[in-house]
């Protein structure tokens, strides 16, 4: 008699939204959930985030038995917090549940490259570069949360988009982005900017496509913003193949939500050509969630 499969389930989460993708047998679904940071939110937090997405995903598939899941989280890069997050997350989902806890930048990493050498960078509402050498040494550089780095991230063009408009308000550059928020977001003021980010607690990176908009249609100021950003992304990606020199295979790939806005990746792609001469950018690599679900399938067979 044969016992009845397990789910396997692997995680990506990042700060706006949380991808699962769910193996049952031959049987595969996705879902999509909140999204979490452990800087940002805190382990526990987290640890009940990704707990009731894992649940979520047990009763899609009518109530089976979870065996393994490894997520891939935004902001566990560092060994305290990673680790506390993998105890927490297996204290929630019970003994029978092997939990293994990753940045999510490394479920990126496999995905894109299938366990071997290359790099990844990851641009969404943080930013973060992580390779792996050709003897499997993890490195990275960037993606140091919201208050210390994340150049390049979502957060950081609507950071962008804010103090450009601001500066305009006091008399700098005119820039379509005052016309943009007025129209968009209803802000027709610096009084009014300030309120939604200090007292209405608006996430910068909700900006983000504000910067954008005004790229699209041509605002120098905005494009100076995006240019200024995604260079410092293309310069950090330097700074790190030099670190490694010739023991990281030269390919990055890119993934995250801004990867895929046309504006946003062809300005990156410029700074990375900068920065990275002669290196092979892959555009549209495997969703990050593959490379969770690979290392929770891994620890089943393990």
């Amino acid at each position: 008699m044969t016992a009845d499969p397990s789910l396997v389930i692997g995680l990506d989460a990042g700060g706006t939204k949380t991808a699962a993708h769910a193996r049952l047998g031959s049987r595969e679904f996705t879902l999509t959930g909140p999204g979490t940071n452990v800087l940002r939110d805190g382990t526990d937090a987290a640890a009940r985030t990704l707990a009731e997405i894992v649940r979520e995903a047990s009763g899609e598939a009518g109530g089976a038995a979870v065996s393994s899941v490894c997520a891939g989280v935004a902001g566990a890069g560092r060994e305290p917090e990673r680790s506390q997050l993998e105890f927490s997350l297996a204290a929630s989902l019970g003994t029978d549940v092997t939990v293994r806890v990753v940045h999510d930048a490394h479920i990126a990493l496999d995905a894109a490259w299938e366990g071997g050498s290359g790099a990844v960078l990851v641009v969404g509402t943080g930013s973060v570069l992580f390779g792996r050498t050709e003897e499997g040494e993890m490195v990275r550089a960037g993606g140091w949360g919201s208050r210390l780095g994340d150049d390049g991230s979502g957060t950081a063009l609507g950071r962008a988009a804010v103090r450009a408009t601001l500066a305009a308000f006091d008399g700098g550059p005119p820039t379509a982005l005052t016309e943009r928020f007025a129209e968009s977001e209803d802000l027709h003021s610096a009084a009014d900017v300030v309120h939604v980010v200090y007292e209405a607690n608006r996430p910068l990176a909700s900006f983000a496509p504000v910067l954008l908009a005004a790229c699209e249609a041509g605002d120098w100021v905005a494009e100076q913003a995006l240019m200024r950003e995604t260079n410092a992304l293309g310069q950090q990606a330097g700074w790190l193949a030099t670190r490694v020199a010739d023991t990281l295979t030269h390919r990055l790939a890119l993934v995250g939500g801004l990867s895929g806005e046309p504006v946003y990746r062809a300005a990156l792609t410029s700074a990375l050509d900068r920065h990275l001469p002669g290196w092979a950018i892959e555009a549209d690599p495997p969703p990050p969630v593959r490379g969770a679900l690979w290392m929770a399938e891994a620890l089943v067979a393990a």
